[in-house]
């Protein structure tokens, strides 16, 4: 993800090391240590997903990180 910012990249690394998944819950708890603001993560995670990178869990409150990106 060379056109990433700082902030797409601690997102997807967060994702990665919850085996790819990040519920809503977990992201409230994640994205502060991070220093990524909910609305901040809100759009983070629309960008994402334009760019085929994650999607939603069909509970629509999971953060699904796809293939290649997804490592684990």
């Amino acid at each position: 993800m060379g056109h990433a910012t700082p902030a797409q990249d601690a997102l997807i690394a967060a994702v990665n090391e919850s085996d790819c998944t990040l519920t809503t819950a977990e992201a409230n708890e994640v994205m502060p240590r991070l220093g990524i603001s909910r609305p901040e993560a809100i759009a983070l995670s629309r960008k994402l997903m334009q760019d085929g990178v994650v999607t939603f869990a069909d509970d629509e409150e999971t953060l699904v990180l796809l293939p290649p990106v997804c490592t684990k």
